[in-house]
């Protein structure tokens, strides 16, 4: 019997390194996308018909701009970044992070929104008593989070709602507590009420551009090894091209024709 002891360990063995090599490759194979967390519905769209496209595997990571950007600096092995600004990409860019600059692939848009029926959502009724929480992204790190804070300033509330506004760390957490009706009304994108899953859900209004300063969206591809992953540019060059460009327009995106 122990004559085959080794032969049968070398078979283990050799199984196991294979079974490594092969985890390892796919690994390495699957394209990470790091995205401004307003952008998940629209990002879902835009994956969906590329992996179909190009056999490619994506694994998209959500969050807030600036957490994500901490996180890439900290050696998040992501391929790209897109980010609802450009400040987050054009440092990166300037630490020497990314291939190239970042470029504007889209425009977003600011919405207050509400889950429940029985409220009208308007900037006037922000102040009345009916409303106890308003649900925003952080402005430390969330683009629409600032661009909320500055809605706010814009139509001098600031002051009277401060007691009143619930802050998430992200654009998606803020959503949670609009839908959840842990807060009656909520600064959010457009893209999110204008998703499939979401458009039937609650109603809202479109903040008057001038409230705020533009939401320009930048794509990066970043610097993770010694060789770029063909799909990152496959992707990256998807997302400015027109089929990309139609899918963003869907989703309530401003895209330069």
């Amino acid at each position: 019997m122990m004559k085959h002891f080794p032969g049968i360990f070398l078979l283990l063995f050799a199984t196991i390194f294979l079974t490594g090599c092969r985890e390892e490759k796919g690994n390495d194979s699957t394209l990470r996308i790091a995205i401004a967390s307003n952008l998940q519905y629209a990002v879902d769209s835009l994956v969906a018909k590329f992996e179909k496209d190009h056999e490619i595997t994506c694994e998209v990571i959500p969050g807030s701009s600036g957490k994500l950007f901490a996180q890439i600096r900290e050696g998040a092995p992501f391929d790209l970044f897109l980010s609802a600004d450009m400040e987050y990409p054009e440092s990166l860019f300037e630490e020497g992070r990314t291939l190239q600059k970042p470029e504007v692939f889209a425009y977003g848009a600011l919405v207050l929104w509400t889950g429940r029926q029985d409220i009208k959502p308007s900037m006037e009724i922000l102040t009345s008593d009916s409303v106890r929480h308003i649900a925003m992204a952080n402005p430390r790190i969330a683009p629409f989070g600032r661009a909320a804070q500055e809605t706010l300033v814009f139509y001098g509330q600031e002051e009277q709602v401060r007691d009143k506004l619930v802050y998430g760390e992200s654009v998606a957490q803020a959503n949670q507590f609009i839908q959840s009706g842990s807060a009656e009304l909520g600064f959010t994108s457009l893209s999110i009420v204008m998703s499939p899953s979401q458009r039937e859900h609650g109603r809202w209004i479109r903040i008057d551009t001038d409230a705020y300063h533009p939401l320009p969206h930048g794509a990066v591809l970043l610097k993770t090894g010694k060789q770029v992953k063909p799909g990152a540019t496959q992707f990256y060059e998807y997302l400015f091209s027109r089929d990309g460009k139609k899918v963003l327009k869907n989703f309530g995106y401003s895209v330069h024709e």
